[in-house]
């Protein structure tokens, strides 16, 4: 479309315009138009300026511009606005005009036409309502903490990472207390997630109404928080700030109509700036808050030089255990289970090891919890289950039917995966390994979460053909009629009450229990931590199933299992 013919100037153009047709655009915008004088008698006013501001078509009497602004902002008209159309000839701002009832936030611009005292002044306005309840919604997201209103973890973060870098000036020390809160999940499924939600928000509002001007507490994510403290390095201590916090849980919460005691594990710890890191004295405040929590809870740890040799110790594995599986540095052990009735090797359990480059053999319990505790798990994980499916299928190839069925452990990170029974058939068909022969073993705590979720999986698993195991059966909390409504297959009884068998009065009853209720369900029952003859006595007595243990044989390489296997029902003879 042409809108400017021949040589002429747009300005030319402009003035070429039919006034009619001007004022036909102007009533059509969707944004306020109007020309006022500069005593602020309104003389035009727009279909869209009317509708904002509540003003009638035929309204007789004039309007007074500043009589549209909100009571908040005609200071900003008489010191900023006016002061600037004299000098400038223009303003542009944020103004709220109040119409109808209601306050709108516009987006203004004014310009002066002419010498004042002969002269107009145009007004466009633009309503800026919904950015600003998107600008607010999220700058609440950002800066706060959505359930507790709290600052945001990044906020405390940014503050954090502030007090360490501070130079010059007085000097100064930084507190930070860890916060988790004991057994938050049972009052969570007790009284349901809206009153968990409750009572985190009251956490919340005490935390921060005890906090002091040079204090900040924020919500750390789920069940946990913080608290930030900057003061004097003479006057500061990790153990004041940990006292006030405990404090916070000194009361029951009123939350939801109930009155709920809530406790706490609090670690606490001190740093100094341009000596410590902001992810340094985070990993100090948190190992200290789970060294409370491994202590019954409800208490209070200072973080320590051995605390600190620990932590450094974990850091440690954790960055060089990245990758070690792609590396070639993990390797399977094998621990056979022995029928009881024959001595002959039916499985054996896949033990994962670390062999590092320098380090050597480390520990599984050096480095598995570690692991646990980050999505290196998963990492692990995968590879223990791909490689014992592969190993399985190696010995199917050498060994025909007398192949072990195998065990591999789960952990419940690992189990928890909504994908988790696809990556299983996944790595079956990729193994070839028969789903029958393959055992997957899970703890006793991960029947216990999320009912719904975990029976759904063990059956999806279940279908697969997988043989299922509870792991360290006796040391949690299932009921026998959760137990039936499982797809389990076998019961293995904790070493930890294998060792006191035919010593212990109450060792001994909780294994002959296990025993028998795994003969009742008609499940498979094996022994964990054999180590005596005596043991091995006690337990065929019991007619217990299996048994595996170092008075039978210890974790071993696949090329020293290999040789056992194939001397069948001898292989103890030639051990």
């Amino acid at each position: 479309m042409q809108v400017t013919g021949g040589g002429a100037s747009a300005g030319e153009a402009a003035r070429a315009v039919d006034p009619v047709l001007l004022a036909s655009l102007l009533e059509d915008s969707i944004d306020l138009a109007a020309v006022l004088e500069w005593n602020g008698r309104v003389r035009y006013l727009n279909r869209a300026g009317r509708r904002m501001l509540g003003v009638a078509e035929d309204r007789a009497d004039p309007v007074d511009a500043l009589s549209l602004v909100a009571a908040a902002d005609r200071g900003l008209v008489t010191s900023e606005v006016l002061p600037a159309l004299r000098t400038d000839g223009w303003w542009t701002g944020n103004l709220t005009l109040a119409g109808s009832g209601t306050e709108v936030p516009t987006r203004s611009t004014l310009r002066a036409h002419g010498e004042e005292g002969a002269s107009v002044l145009t007004w466009l306005a633009r309503d800026i309502s919904t950015e600003q309840r998107v600008f607010e919604t999220l700058r609440g997201k950002i800066f706060e903490d959505e359930l507790t209103h709290l600052p945001h973890r990044s906020i405390f973060l940014d503050r954090l990472d502030l007090a360490l870098r501070r130079t010059g000036g007085e000097p100064s020390a930084v507190a930070l207390a860890f916060v988790s809160l004991d057994r938050f999940k049972e009052k969570n499924d007790r009284f349901g997630r809206i009153v968990g939600d409750d009572l985190l928000r009251a956490v919340g509002q005490r935390l921060a109404e005890r906090c002091g001007a040079a204090e900040t507490a924020a919500r750390w994510g789920g069940d946990e928080f913080v608290v930030l403290a900057e003061g004097s390095p003479d006057a500061l201590r990790a153990e004041d700030l940990a006292a006030k916090v405990a404090g916070v849980f000194a009361t029951p919460f009123d939350v939801s109509g109930l009155e709920l005691f809530q406790t706490a594990s609090i670690g606490a710890t001190r740093g100094l700036p341009g000596e410590d890191t902001l992810d340094q004295l985070l990993r100090q405040a948190e190992a200290a808050a789970q060294m409370a929590k491994q202590r019954g809870g409800e208490s209070i740890h200072l973080f320590d030089e051995e605390m600190q040799a620990r932590a450094l110790r974990r850091a440690e594995i954790e960055d060089a255990l990245r990758g070690a599986p792609d590396r070639g540095e993990l390797v399977l052990h094998y621990q056979p289970q022995v029928s009881l009735r024959t001595t002959e090797i039916v499985a054996v359990e896949a033990l994962v090891r670390w062999q590092h480059p320098q380090w050597g053999l480390v520990a599984p319990a050096e480095f598995v919890a570690i692991a646990e505790g980050s999505s290196l798990i998963l990492e692990l994980g995968g590879f223990v289950l791909r490689e014992a499916m592969r190993q399985w299928a190696a010995w199917h190839a050498l060994l025909g039917d007398r192949a072990p069925a195998v065990a591999i452990n789960i952990s419940p990170r690992q189990f928890l995966e909504e994908d988790f029974a696809d990556l299983v058939a996944d790595e079956l068909e990729r193994s070839g390994a028969d789903p029958a022969r393959i055992c997957l073993e899970i703890t006793e705590s991960i029947l216990m979460h999320d009912l719904d979720n975990t029976v759904a999986t063990l059956k999806s698993l279940k279908a697969l053909g997988v043989q299922l195991a509870v792991d360290d059966f006796g040391t949690g909390y299932s009921s026998l009629s959760y137990l039936r409504a499982f797809p389990i297959d076998i019961l293995k009884v904790d070493q930890s009450f294998v060792s006191g068998l035919g010593k212990d009065p109450e060792d001994s009853a909780i294994v002959e229990a296990v025993v028998r209720m795994g003969q009742a369900l008609r499940l498979t029952t094996i022994a964990e931590g054999v180590e005596t003859a005596h043991h091995l006595i006690e337990l065929r007595e019991l007619d217990c199933d299996l048994a595996q243990g170092y008075h039978f044989a210890r974790p071993a390489p696949a090329e020293a299992i290999t040789p056992m296997l194939q001397a069948g029902r001898d292989w103890l003879r030639r051990a």
